[in-house]
């Protein structure tokens, strides 16, 4: 899939001037592109338009849920004459981002191939998980050989999460990842890299065409840190210290776990089901028990971009350098 779309994207910087946003009944509303021709837009890019046009989301949602296109595009239209250059990025017929044309493209595809050659370097590193959404790529990896015990008989596995938007829905993030055995629970843990997808101005329009040399030579620092990051969060020495901590965490006790469950339902803006859910999973009232309620709930997550919120979240709670603040406000944890 990463291939298909790479072979099938057209990257374009065009004068903001120049686009016309014309009304259509299926999909709400199109850009013509002279020379180039009409393409709906992604629910991501009508954001994006929203925002850069300085037309407040809700107003933009309210005449696209009314049907007032005619008034939609009159509105994006006077601004668009106002807004100067953009890159817009399109995939299969839709415009999928609206960015600014100093953002640094950098594609799944090259962030993939890259990270497989570390791990196959390395040897003893296995995809455990990818997921590609409209507006995300993750990518997590364990290595077998990067194992402990919390307790005896609760093995856990080190990793990390890769994570990249092609359409500036997020900076480039390399983190740690902890992988739990006896239930598949994962945790995302701080140390990351990170980089604003933002470089230096791309100086002609029309359509962008990076040359195997252009693009070697744009992205050689980028990707030298990358595989810095990668090399450096398999270290067994930064995985110890995240096993001491969940070590840690099983001596914390709660003594009042309802309550531990209400504070962190209200941190995490959950359902009633997944509050229910989260005080079956809570079976251990102890810090790493609720680590693992949530990583739990996270893992019986179908949305993968709710599964990710959940993981980073139970990182959180692990790092935290004072629990009871942050999570449990006033409820008791005893050591």
């Amino acid at each position: 899939e990463l291939e298909r779309q790479r072979r099938s994207r057209l990257d374009l910087i065009v004068d903001s001037s120049t686009l016309k946003a014309v009304p259509d009944e299926l999909f709400g509303l199109k850009l013509v592109i002279p020379e180039y021709g009409e393409y709906p837009l992604t629910d991501w890019a009508h954001g994006q338009l929203a925002d850069k046009l300085g037309i407040p989301r809700k107003y933009y949602q309210r005449m696209m849920d009314s049907k007032k296109l005619r008034l939609l595009a009159e509105n994006v239209n006077a601004w668009l004459s106002e807004d100067g250059r953009r890159l817009i990025r399109i995939l299969d017929g839709r415009i999928r981002a609206f960015l600014s044309d100093r953002y640094r493209m950098m594609d799944n595809y090259d962030l993939v191939f890259l990270a497989l050659e570390e791990f196959k370097r390395r040897g003893s590193i296995e995809i455990y998980r990818l997921d590609l959404t409209e507006t995300m790529l993750y990518l997590k990896a364990i290595d077998r050989t990067l194992a402990d015990s919390v307790r005896d008989g609760d093995i856990v596995y080190g990793g990390l999460i890769i994570r990249n938007s092609e359409v500036g829905a997020s900076a480039l993030r390399v983190e740690p990842f902890i992988l739990r055995k006896v239930c598949n629970n994962g945790l995302i843990l701080e140390h990351s890299l990170k980089r604003i997808h933002l470089g230096r101005q791309t100086l002609e329009i029309g359509e962008v065409e990076w040359s195997d040399e252009t693009r070697m030579l744009e992205d050689k620092a980028l990707w030298a840190k990358v595989r810095d990051i990668i090399r450096a969060t398999f270290d067994k020495r930064i995985f110890q210290s995240w096993v001491e901590k969940l070590k840690e965490s099983t001596k914390i006790n709660i003594e009042k776990p309802i309550e531990a469950v209400n504070n962190i339902v209200g941190h995490l803006g959950l359902s009633e089901e997944q509050k229910q859910k989260l005080l079956m999973y809570f079976s251990e009232p102890t810090k790493y028990g609720l680590i693992n309620a949530v990583t739990n709930l996270a893992s019986q997550t179908r949305n993968v971009e709710e599964q990710i919120r959940l993981e980073e979240f139970a990182g959180n709670i692990l790092s935290s350098r004072d629990f009871e603040r942050e999570f449990l406000k006033g409820v008791e944890a005893n050591v």
